[in-house]
C-alpha cells in the first residue's frame, strides 16, 4: 500500500477551508505562522509550546462543555424532544 499524497491544488483548498473554520487546528497553524513570522523561524521546543497550550484550552473548553452538559442537560434534551413532537 502506498503513501497516498495530495495534490498541490487539493492540499491548498483543504488547507484554506481549515483556517477558515473554527477547528482547534486552524488556531494551532495560526500561531505557529505568526510564530515563525515574529522569530524568522520556528524550532520544535516552540511548536510543542503552542501544542501543549491548545490543548489546554481544548481541555479547559471541554470542562466547561460536560459541566454546562451535567448542569442543563435534561432541559436542553426536554426542549429538543419538546420541538420534534411539536
Amino acid at each position: 500500500m502506498g503513501i497516498q499524497t495530495l495534490d498541490e491544488e487539493k492540499a491548498l483548498s483543504r488547507f484554506q477551508g481549515l483556517i477558515k473554520s473554527e477547528h482547534w487546528l486552524a488556531t494551532y497553524i495560526k500561531d505557529l505562522l505568526s510564530a515563525h513570522d515574529l522569530s524568522a523561524g520556528i524550532d520544535f521546543g516552540t511548536a510543542e509550546q503552542l501544542l501543549s497550550a491548545e490543548k489546554d484550552q481544548f481541555d479547559k473548553d471541554l470542562a466547561v462543555a460536560r459541566r454546562m452538559l451535567r448542569v442543563y442537560g435534561k432541559q436542553v434534551t426536554g426542549e429538543a424532544q419538546a420541538a420534534q413532537a411539536g
